[in-house]
This record gives structure tokens, C-alpha cells and sequence, in this order.
């Protein structure tokens, strides 16, 4: 990273691998990306930078530990309701 201290969103989605404008502030929103406004400019910090790339480092794609972390649950075999309109059509109502 450069030497600089704070970066505009435009510089610190260039940092981040030309991130999109909605995904930066969608982190900002959340509070996982902190920033800073100086005279009505959002600043983030090189640190918020490192400290996100760090956090979102892995060894395993994302989408392995997504299903390593969803709870199975038992299947019962049901098939889910129909949707009120689609009763309708088939004279369930």
C-alpha cells in the first residue's frame, strides 16, 4: 500500500481490486469498514483497509465454508404449501 494515511472511496476501491461503489458502502454501512469525514469528505483509513483484508482472508473458498456452516436439518419428506393464488387456480379453495 502507499504511504498515505486516508484515501478517498474511489482510491480505496482501487486498493481492494476496483471493488464496487455499492459494495464499499455497503461495508461502510455496516461499520465493517470504518471510515472518517473530513469537511464532507469520507476518508478510510490504510489501516481499515489492511484490517478488512485481513479479516476476509481465507484458505478455503467461500463457498465450502458456507456449506460446512449451514445446519442440516432433517428432511420429512412434505412438500411446502402452494401459494394462495396458485390454490385458487387449482379449485383447492
Amino acid at each position: 500500500m502507499n504511504e498515505r494515511g486516508r484515501y478517498s472511496i474511489t482510491e480505496a476501491r482501487e486498493l481492494m481490486g476496483k471493488m464496487s461503489r455499492n459494495m464499499i458502502y455497503g461495508l461502510l454501512r455496516t461499520g465493517e469498514l470504518p471510515s472518517v469525514v473530513i469537511g464532507g469528505r469520507r476518508l478510510i483509513s490504510a489501516e481499515a483497509i489492511s484490517a478488512l483484508v485481513k479479516r476476509s482472508t481465507t484458505t478455503r473458498s467461500p463457498a465450502i465454508q458456507a456449506l460446512r456452516t449451514v445446519p442440516r436439518q432433517p428432511s420429512l419428506g412434505l412438500l411446502p404449501p402452494l401459494p394462495s393464488r396458485a390454490r385458487r387456480q387449482e379449485g383447492l379453495d
